[in-house]
């Protein structure tokens, strides 16, 4: 940025060249313009890379915008929805460069959290039913409280899914969720969570535990 002083009053504004010249309090400054953004147009490879990687993800977390706006709410502000908070665990570590398919569903989370979550997570199927068990917890303080347990039912390859927001309680142990006799033949990735009412339309929730594909 330079402070011009033109002979004869005179005082430049516009574009010239490189520069673009204009006034303030009383002086012309002028200023260099930034490079053209030729990535814009002439993206280099690793950007196109990157700019994959954001479609992809972003595609894939679409169909359950709704799960992550409700299991990360209390990380979620005007500008930053459930699927921003999710998409930074995917792209960290869900997400591998030149792998079919390139994300995996494993390192999804659809919840974030200070409460105690499901330790130790067991998973089996039986036809129309799944079933997940967990740890007893009952023994680590005065902190863990009886909470309900959020399950949700991805297949990823066609975004399908069930969510269930209260699928039992913490306390339970174990519990089952069924699936549609039309869904019988896909297997599906299970997540499991807790959360618990705080007050008013506040709740406090566990981070999500991956408990396996079935």
């Amino acid at each position: 940025m330079a402070i011009l002083t033109g002979p004869g009053g005179i005082n430049p504004n516009g574009r010239a060249g490189g520069f673009v010249f204009y006034q303030l309090n009383g002086q012309t400054i002028m200023r260099r313009l930034p490079d053209s953004h030729r990535n814009r147009t002439h993206p280099t490879p690793l950007q196109l890379l990157y700019r994959r990687r954001f479609k992809e993800i972003n595609a894939f977390l679409a169909p359950f915008k709704r799960v992550l706006n409700f299991g990360f709410q209390n990380q979620c502000t005007q500008s930053r929805k459930g699927t921003h908070c999710a998409y930074q665990e995917l792209v960290q570590k869900g997400y591998t460069f030149g792998q079919e398919p390139p994300i995996d569903p494993g390192y999804l989370k659809i919840s974030s959290g200070t409460l105690l979550g499901p330790e130790e997570v067991g998973i089996s199927r039986d036809d129309h039913t799944i079933q997940l068990s967990w740890r007893d917890q009952a023994n680590q303080g005065s902190s863990f409280q009886r909470a309900m347990a959020m399950v949700f039912l991805l297949h990823p390859e066609t975004g399908n899914h069930y969510w269930f927001t209260q699928a039992g309680h913490s306390t339970d142990l174990s519990l089952s969720v069924r699936i549609k006799d039309t869904d019988r033949d896909r297997s599906w990735c299970a997540y499991l969570c807790f959360y618990r009412k705080t007050g008013g339309d506040r709740f406090v929730f566990s981070d999500s535990v991956y408990a396996g594909r079935v």
